[in-house]
């Protein structure tokens, strides 16, 4: 019986050829009734003679086989060999056909912070001197005294200090310098006092209001001169060149002494505010004053 087809490659065979065309694997009458032999491993078939070149594509078994090998071979790589690089800088080699995503490790970035301890200022608050007179009033601070018919308000308003101050005389028309006593320094204090009732009554003249300046009671000077002590005509007031263009209280005269009235001494505090007792106090008191009161 005549071999029709190769038994290593499967090539179909022409009639009388020795070897395979395709893959010259030498060819045997096969006899009748003959079953053929298993093939024998692809290492011990027989080589083709020497000399001879194989015609055609290498047989695809062959090719099979060598994929199978080389896929076992890459199996056994990653099986065997990755883990003893485990730990190691190297990456794992993926099989053909695998892809892995290589994590890509994060850089890690570490913020060096300095603190510098800056020394806090330590503020000193000095203790407060205590208020000998915490029921005085401030400047220009109205106060109620009376009730009814005899209701009244009044306040300081102004203060002024200097070391000397000028008197005019109209019965020479010159000006005269008044000194304090040594070491001393003239205060003076302008009071308003307004009569909101319906009755006049007697007002606190000059000679009973005191000053208390620290610890010390000062009353007003007397050494001043009063219109009724300058020779003046009586309608007109002693100017003080200082202060003599200053206004009263309620900006509707220039200030004069406290009591006085156009040069005239009052004896009453009479309702509205155009017969209020408006005017300056002087004292004599030492220089610098500590805070005072007026009582």
């Amino acid at each position: 019986m005549v071999q029709k087809f190769c038994t290593v490659c499967g090539a179909v065979l022409q009639k009388g050829v020795k070897f395979c065309e395709n893959c010259g694997a030498a060819i045997e009458q096969i006899p009748t009734a003959y079953t053929p032999s298993p093939v024998p491993p692809a290492d011990f078939m027989a080589a083709p003679p020497q000399g001879t070149k194989p015609k055609g594509k290498p047989p695809v078994k062959i090719i099979a086989g060598i994929v199978i090998v080389l896929v076992l071979l890459a199996g056994a790589a990653y099986i065997f060999i990755l883990p003893k690089l485990s730990g190691s800088n190297f990456l794992p080699v993926s099989p053909k056909g695998m892809e892995f995503a290589a994590s890509t490790p994060s850089p890690t970035t570490v913020i060096a912070t300095t603190h510098i301890s800056t020394p806090i200022p330590t503020t000193i608050v000095p203790t407060p001197t205590p208020n000998p007179f915490p029921d005085a009033y401030s400047i220009g601070e109205l106060f109620n005294y009376n009730m009814g018919k005899y209701a009244s308000r009044a306040t300081v308003y102004r203060v002024w200090m200097n070391e000397t101050y000028q008197w005019h005389n109209d019965k020479d028309n010159l000006y005269y310098t008044q000194r304090p006593k040594a070491g001393n320094k003239y205060l003076m204090v302008y009071v308003n006092i307004e009569n909101l009732g319906s009755t006049a009554y007697v007002y606190p003249k000059s000679s009973t209001i005191i000053l208390h300046n620290n610890g010390n009671i000062y009353t007003v000077d007397t050494s001043h001169s009063l219109p009724d002590k300058a020779g003046d005509r009586k309608e007109k007031p002693i100017e003080i060149l200082e202060i003599e263009h200053q206004s009263d209280f309620f900006k509707m005269e220039n200030v004069e002494d406290y009591g006085y009235s156009h040069g005239m001494v009052q004896d009453f505090v009479y309702p509205g505010q155009g017969n209020a007792i408006d005017g300056y106090m002087i004292f004599d008191i030492p220089d610098p004053p500590i805070k005072s009161s007026i009582i």
